[in-house]
This record gives C-alpha cells, sequence and structure tokens, in this order.
C-alpha cells in the first residue's frame, strides 16, 4: 500500500503536476502558499539562497520579489516549467535548475542557506544531508518546512486529518527529526509559525561555525 502512494505521489510532482495548486489549496483550507512562507522568518537576508524542491514556484518568487538572491531546483521537468514561467510572470530572471538534492550542482561553501518547504523523504538522505552541509557556508542555515497542524475542531478540519494519515503524511516527531540532522553534523531546533487554521513546523538547522 505504501509502494501504491509513494507512486500515487510521484505522478503528483510530475504527471499531474498542473493539479499542484488546487490540490494544495484543497487540503490546507486556503493556506498553503501561507504554510511555505513561514520559512521566511528564519532565513538569514545577507548571503546566497538555495531553495531545494521549489515545485511550481510559489516561494521562489515570493524570495526574489522580497531581495533574497535565491537560486532554485527540482528533479521534476513539470515543476522546472511551472515555476519558469511563474518566474517570468513576475518579470523575474529565472535561476532554475534541474537537480536533485542527493547531487547538488554547486561547488563546496556556495550558499549562506538552503530552504526547502513540504520535501518528501529525500529530506532524511544521507546523501541530501552530507550534500547540504557541503554547499553550506560554515554556520550556515538549513530551515525546512516539513508540515502543518491543523488547529481546528470541526468536523471538515477532522476529515482532512484523516486523509493526511491514510496518505502517510503524519508528522514526523522532534525527535526523529533531530536525531537525524544531529547524526549528519547539523545542531537542530524546531519551531512553530501560527497561521488561522495551524500550528506550522519549522526545522532550522545549523552548520558548524568553522
Amino acid at each position: 500500500m505504501r509502494g501504491l502512494i509513494r507512486f500515487a505521489f510521484d505522478q503528483f510532482y510530475t504527471t499531474f503536476a498542473w493539479t499542484y495548486d488546487a490540490v494544495a489549496a484543497a487540503v490546507s483550507f486556503g493556506e498553503w502558499q501561507q504554510w511555505g512562507r513561514a520559512a521566511m522568518s528564519f532565513l538569514p537576508r545577507a548571503g546566497r539562497l538555495l531553495e531545494i524542491a521549489h515545485g511550481p514556484g510559489h516561494l521562489h518568487v515570493t524570495l526574489r520579489q522580497a531581495g533574497y538572491d535565491v537560486v532554485g531546483i527540482d528533479l521534476s521537468p513539470q515543476m522546472s516549467r511551472m515555476a519558469h514561467r511563474r518566474v517570468l510572470q513576475a518579470e523575474e530572471v529565472p535561476l532554475l535548475a534541474r537537480a536533485s538534492a542527493l547531487r547538488l550542482p554547486f561547488g563546496d561553501r556556495s550558499f549562506a542557506c538552503a530552504v526547502s518547504t513540504f520535501p518528501t523523504g529525500f529530506i532524511f538522505a544521507p546523501e541530501t544531508l552530507a550534500e547540504v552541509r557541503r554547499v553550506l557556508q560554515p554556520a550556515g542555515r538549513f530551515v525546512i518546512v516539513p508540515m502543518a497542524r491543523f488547529t481546528g475542531r470541526d468536523a471538515l478540519t477532522g476529515l482532512l486529518r484523516l486523509a493526511y494519515r491514510a496518505t502517510g503524511q503524519a508528522e514526523t516527531p522532534a525527535d526523529v527529526a533531530r536525531a537525524h540532522f544531529e547524526a549528519a553534523g547539523y545542531a537542530f531546533a524546531q519551531h512553530v509559525v501560527l497561521t488561522p487554521r495551524a500550528e506550522v513546523i519549522v526545522w532550522v538547522c545549523l552548520t558548524p561555525a568553522a
């Protein structure tokens, strides 16, 4: 069953990427983009920023318009095309590449910060954690928005909670995430950002200062 769910999610990011925005809005009561922007409170203003798995490009455009020097990568060709169009429509110059987080096409210490919102299981892969640490500068920051918890008690919110659990989208406990990141050499902290309908989880992982 989990293999079938994984296959369905892969199709959601590729073949059916054109449905992503509508589905994401529906399963978040319209807060999906707001949840992603929760990462911005934890990003340094100085230095170059890498967005990993930029998806359809909403956060990427917001970052560019806010003045961040940001480069984005995504492995999905469909998401890459969507993000490219969105950046052009915002009258910005696309700085996007098709690449895997497991093998980043950048030199050592190229970025002050990396950010990823709602990544899939690749985020805990040892290769990902090693590659991100490699391209970050000393005392660099890796900011991740893994999920959000609904705070409402109404019936519809309850149904959405059940749907998240049924599709394997259960929350990763902070101690489990901490173990992954600390084993890869990061310092780990979990934060919560409130929205009208949810508590957005934000992980901030720091590389050593030297």
